[in-house]
């Protein structure tokens, strides 16, 4: 079997793998951490391309394997700790409990290493330890040293800055409202909390400068809209958007299979 097989091999049974499967049932302000998971591939790969002129050549320098490895395993504390109940958070592990994310790390990679009967060399596991380890940069206990940690770091920090959001705009909720409903009604009709029914209605109301919402609904009635925001946060509402729709459709699983990093996995050291 041709080595660049064992590689999609392997990285499918990371994909596969129960809690990694769990993360599309954790909802992350608005988005699943699986949905989420794969953003952070993308943002990481965008950060690849603007450094280096080709794969090729940042292939010299970088370990893909790892970086793709490292990005789906990287919030895989969120699935057990949320679904398991546990009163703490995937944050407050990263800076306080390091050792617990490492040892599940660790665990899922040789579970997958079982289930495929491929092993992976000791030195490509820690640089996805690592990567996992470090990926809060400056707000956890692991700091990221190496060039594939630091890569990952900061697509993880994009995606979370950026595209960690509820994707409703004021529209919806303004809609509901000229229709009779009450606002503790549209949050349940929605499947929204208060905090964010009253966002959008401030949001909007700020970009057309007017102070209530019965002038809100009154600009809809005559425009069939409002605004959702100033343009930095209609670009992230838009974006997060098309990111759920483009994972609901096609899968994260057959996304992350099919990202162009894959194309370029030849290494002959990877498995023993």
């Amino acid at each position: 079997m041709h080595q660049k097989d064992n590689i999609k091999i392997f990285i499918n049974g990371l994909l596969l793998h129960p809690t990694i499967q769990k993360l599309k049932l954790v909802d992350d302000k608005g988005i699943s951490v699986s949905a989420h998971t794969y953003d952070v591939l993308q943002v990481a790969i965008k950060l690849i391309k603007k450094k280096y002129k080709t794969f090729e050549e940042a292939q010299e320098e970088l370990d893909f394997f790892s970086i793709v490895a490292g990005v789906i395993l990287h919030d895989s504390t969120k699935a057990t700790i949320r679904l398991n109940g546990e009163m703490t958070s995937h944050s407050i592990i990263m800076k306080n409990h390091p050792q617990y994310v490492e040892k599940e790390a660790r665990q899922i990679i040789a579970e997958v290493e079982e289930f495929t009967k491929l092993k992976i060399d000791s030195t490509y596991i820690e640089k996805i330890v690592h990567i996992v380890l470090s990926h809060h940069g400056q707000w956890g206990k692991v700091y990221p040293e190496t060039q594939e940690a630091r890569i990952v770091h900061e697509a993880d920090k994009y995606s979370a800055t950026y595209h960690r959001i509820t994707p409703i705009g004021g529209k919806e909720i303004v809609k509901l409202m000229c229709e009779g409903f009450r606002k503790e009604e549209i949050a349940k009709i929605l499947g929204k909390t208060m905090g964010i029914i009253e966002d959008r209605l401030k949001k909007s109301k700020t970009q057309l400068g007017v102070k209530s919402n019965r002038e809100l609904m009154n600009f809809y009635r005559k425009n069939g809209y409002v605004p959702i925001g100033d343009e930095s946060f209609s670009r992230r509402i838009y974006e997060t958007e098309k990111l759920i729709k483009k994972v609901e459709n096609f899968g994260f699983e057959d996304l992350i299979l099919k990202n162009p990093l894959m194309d370029y996995l030849f290494d002959n050291d990877i498995f023993i």
